[in-house]
Formats: structure tokens, sequence, C-alpha cells
């Protein structure tokens, strides 16, 4: 059975292998605490394996738009990962745009691009935020989006 809890700043100690994995993209310890002391009712932990992606989606979902009425949830996921793009779908979500070379790696293997997906909150009655773009856009675009 799997259980999902608010995150607190000691459960760093216990995350630290999976900063060596090289296939999955880490920030630095600044960067956990700062999204902590933002947004504590959107960080949540989930002990053991079972269902675990959905429950953490669902914990999202919930504090989006019960919580901060958002409009939309979205993630970003390597186009590779299979599973959880199926997992998403699932869900309810769609690609919403594809971004060139999202994701770093240890210069061995070449960049991968990202699947942005993203599915429409309750405020969004008339579902505009999910309109899947018709290219994919740069990094750069991501972070400066044209006015």
């Amino acid at each position: 059975m799997s259980t999902i809890r608010r995150f607190r700043a000691m459960d760093m100690f216990n995350f630290g292998s999976v900063n060596l994995d090289r296939y999955t993209e880490t920030y630095d310890l600044s960067f956990y605490l700062s999204y902590l002391s933002s947004w504590p009712d959107l960080f949540n932990i989930a002990c053991r394996r079972l269902g675990l992606g959905r429950g953490l989606m669902q914990v999202l979902e919930d504090a989006s738009e019960k919580i901060h009425n958002c409009y939309f949830v979205d993630l970003f996921v390597r186009p590779s990962n299979k599973v959880a793009i199926a997992m998403y779908e699932g869900m309810g979500y769609i690609v919403y745009r594809e971004v060139i070379d999202y994701y770093m790696t240890d210069g061995i293997m070449p960049t991968e691009s990202a699947f942005d997906m993203r599915k429409a909150l309750a405020r969004d009655v008339h579902k505009k935020s999910v309109v899947p773009l018709k290219r994919p856009i740069t990094v750069d675009e991501l972070f400066n989006p044209r006015r």
C-alpha cells in the first residue's frame, strides 16, 4: 500500500540516491527548499511504489484546483518514457507542446526533448489552456515567452 504525505525538509536526506541517476533530472537543495517554502501544499512525498504516480498527480490536481484555483496542471515528460505518457493520457492529460532539448545529459548521450503535457481544470470551462501548439518550442521560448 502507498502513502502520500506532506514533504518535510528532513525528507531531503532520504532521496540523495536519486540524484546519482544520470537519467533523472535533478536540482540542488535550494530548489527543493524554495518549493517547500513557497508551495507546501503542492510538495508531497510518496512512501512505497504502488500507484504512486497517480496518487501524487491526484494530490497535485486537487491542490491546484481547490486551493489555488488554477486553469490547468502541466508536467514535463521524456517522449521515450512511454509508460508515464500512457499513465498521464489515461488521467486525461494531452501533449500540449514539445520542448526541444529540454533535458540535459552528462555529455555522452544526446539531449532529449520533453513533452509538456496538460490537463484542464474546472476553472478552464472552454478548455483553452489545452489547445495543442502546432510547432515545437525551444527552452528559451519556454522561459522567455514572446509577449
